[in-house]
C-alpha cells in the first residue's frame, strides 16, 4: 500500500483553531485534519499567522492552557486506570475504557485524557510522554512515575503508586482546607461585626452626642479616633473590598507563577502556628515524593528534581535544587541540606544513614509518616489553637467601640449643652 493510500484510509477528525494574524486581529475556524499536531504545524507555517492561540477537536470542550483539574477527580482516575492496568489492558485502552465509562464529571481532567488517548493514537507515543505534553493537568510526578513503570515493563505496579500518591496528595489538600476552614469563617464574621458596628452603630451615637452639645461637645481621645475611623469606613470599605475581590481573583489566576510564589511562599512559614503546619506539609511531600520516585528506579537527580516542583514551597524547592546540584558533582545530600534551616535535623540524620546503607525509600517512608502524623495533629487542634487569638481580638475590638461609646456618659455634664 502506498504512503497515499494509507492517508486516505486515516480518518480526519473537524478541528477548530484560534490563531493570531499578522495585523494583530484574532482568527478563528474550523479545519478537517488528519491529527491535532499536523494542523498546529501547518497554521504555524501560514504566514498569515503570527502565532496559534487554540486548535482543540470540534466538540470538545475549550480548556485554557493552565487549566487544572480537581484533586478528587484526579484520584479517582488514577485509581481506574490501576485498576484497568491490573487487569491486563493496555494503557491506551485503560484511558479508553475509562473515557466510555462516561463519569469523569471533571471537564479539563476529560480533555487531557482524550488528547493523550489521540496521540498516543496518531503519534505512536507512550501514555507518560503525552502526558508529558499536558502538565498543568497530569503532576510531574505521575508522569515520571509512569515513565518508570514503562521503562521497567511493571505498569500496574507503576499505576497503583501513581494512584496511592494522588489519594494521599488529596487527604493532605483536604486537610489544609479543613484546617482553614474554621479561622477563615471567624475572620469573616469579626469583620462583618466590626463593619457593622462602626458604619450604623457608632455613627447613632455620634448624631446623639452632637444634638445634645449642639455640635459643642468636646468628647474623650478614645472617642473622636473611633469616630474619625467610623467617617473614614465610608469609602473605605467599598474600596478595600473591590481591591480585595481583585486581589483574590488575580492570585487565583497568578497563584502558580513563579515570581508570586518566591513573595507568598517565604511569607507562608513565618505565619504564626500556620507556618509551621505549612513547614510540615511541605516536608511531608518531600519525603513522600522523593521515597516513591526512589521505589520506582527512577534516577536519584531527575527524582530530586521532580521532587523540588512537587513539595509546594519555593523556599524549599531552591534547597532541594541546591541539594541536587551537589549530587552532581559527587557531594553527598547530608552537606547541602544540613546547612538549610528547613530541613530538620532529624530528617538529615535519616537521609545520611539511607545513603549510607542503601535504603533511601524505607527511611524517607519512615519519616515521612511522623510529618503526616504531626500535620494530622495540628489540623486536628487548629480549632483550639487558633480560638484564642480570634477570642481575643474580637473582645478587644468590642471593648474599644464600647468605650468609644460610653465614655461620654461619664462626663455627661461637659457632654450636654446648658443652652
Amino acid at each position: 500500500m502506498t504512503a497515499t493510500a494509507v492517508a486516505a484510509t486515516k480518518k480526519n477528525s473537524e478541528f477548530f483553531y484560534r490563531v493570531i494574524r499578522t495585523d494583530g486581529k484574532v482568527e478563528t475556524g474550523t479545519a478537517t485534519f488528519a491529527s491535532r499536531s499536523g494542523l498546529i504545524t501547518k497554521l504555524t507555517q501560514n504566514p498569515a499567522y503570527t502565532s496559534v492561540l487554540e486548535v482543540r477537536e470540534s466538540g470538545l470542550p475549550s480548556v485554557g492552557k493552565k487549566s487544572r483539574p480537581k484533586g478528587r477527580s484526579l484520584v479517582a482516575v488514577s485509581r481506574q486506570l490501576s485498576l484497568c492496568l491490573e487487569v491486563g489492558l493496555s494503557d491506551r485502552a485503560a484511558i479508553d475504557a475509562i473515557q466510555a465509562g462516561g463519569e469523569i464529571e471533571d471537564t479539563v481532567l476529560s480533555y487531557g485524557l482524550t488528547e493523550v488517548s489521540k496521540e498516543m493514537g496518531s503519534e505512536g507515543i507512550k501514555m507518560s510522554e503525552a502526558m508529558s505534553h499536558h502538565p498543568y493537568i497530569f503532576p510531574p510526578l505521575m508522569v515520571e512515575t509512569f515513565r518508570a513503570g514503562e521503562a521497567s515493563g511493571a505498569m500496574a505496579k507503576a499505576a497503583k503508586q501513581v494512584a496511592d500518591d494522588m489519594e494521599a496528595a488529596d487527604d493532605l489538600r483536604s486537610k489544609i482546607k479543613k484546617a482553614l476552614t474554621y479561622p477563615t469563617v471567624v475572620l469573616a464574621l469579626s469583620l462583618a461585626i466590626f463593619t457593622f458596628l462602626m458604619m450604623y452603630v457608632v455613627p447613632r451615637f455620634a448624631s446623639l452626642y452632637s444634638d445634645l452639645s449642639n455640635g459643642k461637645a468636646q468628647l474623650p481621645l478614645l472617642t473622636r479616633m473611633v469616630l474619625g475611623i467610623s467617617q473614614q469606613m465610608a469609602w473605605a470599605v467599598p474600596t478595600l473590598a473591590t481591591i480585595g475581590v481583585l486581589a483574590f481573583v488575580w492570585y487565583r489566576r497568578n497563584s502558580q507563577e513563579t515570581r508570586v510564589r518566591e513573595f507568598i511562599d517565604p511569607i507562608k512559614l513565618k505565619i504564626p502556628v500556620f507556618g509551621k503546619l505549612f513547614r510540615k506539609i511541605a516536608l511531608s511531600r518531600f519525603c513522600n515524593v522523593l521515597a516513591s520516585l526512589v521505589e520506582n528506579k527512577v534516577h536519584e537527580i531527575d527524582a530530586l528534581a521532580i521532587t523540588a516542583g512537587a513539595v509546594g514551597n519555593t523556599a524549599m524547592e531552591k534547597a532541594i535544587m541546591a541539594a541536587r546540584e551537589g549530587k552532581l558533582r559527587g557531594e553527598s545530600l547530608v552537606e547541602p541540606l544540613s546547612k538549610e534551616p528547613l530541613f530538620p535535623k532529624l530528617l538529615v540524620q535519616f537521609i545520611g544513614i539511607a545513603e549510607e546503607t542503601g535504603g533511601m525509600a524505607v527511611s524517607l517512608r519512615a519519616v515521612g509518616r511522623l510529618y503526616d502524623r504531626d500535620v494530622d495533629t495540628t489540623t486536628n487542634n487548629m480549632e483550639a489553637l487558633i480560638q484564642p487569638f480570634f477570642l481575643i481580638g474580637i473582645a478587644g475590638m468590642v471593648l474599644i467601640i464600647a468605650l468609644a461609646i460610653y465614655l461620654p456618659y461619664f462626663s455627661l455634664g461637659d457632654v450636654v449643652s446648658p443652652y
